[in-house]
């Protein structure tokens, strides 16, 4: 039976809790059950408005995300539609994140290159061990390049 997401990565954040000598908190794990029930991609402010209710302020938000992104359960993503953004997205288990970003209309793509994940996974970096990684390649898409 195929575990959801939720459960795999509250399993995560506990693990990487422990290893770290933080605390559980019920308003973390509250928080980390609706950001895995968002559609991906989300911003905080997107987060906040879904966890208003409860009345969980902007900083445990933010302080749940940063835990999130280093507990390798979220990609914290750097957008710039208009002003710098930082959307985030739930890792499923993929240690490659690549994305194609219009920088005219904001229009992403997500998509795989398998070549250059091995390339990346392969290659020795001295005094660094790759975990995982993202990349975003910024340019035109063709609806943009068409308008002109």
């Amino acid at each position: 039976m195929k575990r959801s997401p939720y459960n795999s990565a509250l399993e995560r954040l506990n693990q990487y809790l422990k290893e770290n000598g933080l605390r559980v908190s019920p308003i973390r794990d509250f928080v980390l059950e609706q950001a895995c029930g968002l559609h991906q991609p989300f911003t905080a402010e997107q987060l906040a408005t879904v966890c208003k209710e409860q009345r969980i302020s902007n900083g445990t938000i933010y302080n749940a995300l940063n835990i999130f992104v280093s507990a390798q359960i979220l990609h914290a993503i750097k957008r710039q539609r208009g002003r710098a953004n930082i959307e985030y997205e739930l890792m499923t288990g993929n240690a490659a994140h690549m994305q194609y970003v219009c920088h005219k209309c904001g229009r992403t793509v997500d998509f795989t290159d398998k070549a250059l994940t091995r390339l990346i996974k392969e290659r020795n970096y001295s005094n660094f061990d790759v975990q995982h990684f993202s990349l975003v390649v910024y340019g035109e898409c063709k609806q943009c390049r068409v308008k002109k």
